[in-house]
């Protein structure tokens, strides 16, 4: 029995960023935060670390991505791999694709750091380095980062955001930043649905046959120090 649209998390590359570790005094902090449960839109400031990342000659939304640092967002490799950096932008403190955004910066991009052992699989993480640093906000703030070795127990309730689409049966992606809370599954589960893909790289959240509440394109990052 296969989960209805479990996403899967990539194993993070190993950071050695100089300045990335002065993150930690106010990652994680989302003052803003309502925490609406259920797959509905969230609202602004909730998620301060979230990153919309799109095509700058064309508009089009590419990916979401997570601030850990002033200077650096991470994002899923497949999201460009036949874009320069250099026709990349990024949009932190964003809440709507189209309307107004009265807290929101963005910056383009200089560099592209692929994971080293990029797969399309579970080693499909990027980090993109931001043309200058931006000022934390209440609504732009960096994530914290899991230690490595971090164990994420099974059932534990964990959140996926972004603007990933919104339907299985056509390609439509919403307006407004999107937040749902869902429960860590455990691999073995994960694996048994997914025909023996799961590796230890990955981690699975989702619901098992509830069509209403799952995250159709959420990306979350296991920090295994590989």
């Amino acid at each position: 029995m296969k989960f209805n649209t479990v996403f899967c998390v990539a194993g993070a590359i190993l950071l050695n960023i100089a300045g990335c570790l002065g993150q930690l005094d106010v990652c994680g902090e989302a003052a803003l935060n309502t925490r609406i449960i259920g797959g509905q839109n969230a609202t602004a400031g909730s998620w301060p670390w979230q990153a919309s990342i799109q095509n700058a000659s064309s508009g089009r939304y590419l990916c979401s991505g997570t601030l850990i640092s002033k200077e650096w967002v991470l994002s899923l490799a497949d999201c460009f791999i036949d874009i320069p950096a250099s026709n990349l932008l990024v949009y932190l403190g964003r809440l709507t694709q189209n309307g107004s955004n009265p807290h929101e910066t963005s910056r383009t991009v200089i560099k592209v750091i692929k994971h080293p052992k990029y797969n399309s699989l579970d080693q499909k993480l990027a980090l993109l380095q931001l043309s200058s640093p931006v000022t934390f906000t209440d609504y732009i703030k960096p994530v914290c980062l899991a230690a490595a070795g971090s164990v994420f127990v099974d059932g534990t309730e964990s959140w996926v955001t972004g603007w990933g689409t919104i339907s299985n049966k056509v390609l439509k992606f919403p307006d407004i930043l999107q937040e749902l809370e869902t429960p860590i599954v455990n691999n073995f589960e994960c694996d048994a649905a997914y025909g023996g893909i799961i590796t230890n790289n990955l981690i699975c959240a989702g619901f098992l046959n509830e069509g209403g509440k799952s995250p159709m394109c959420g990306r979350w990052w296991k920090s295994t120090g590989q």
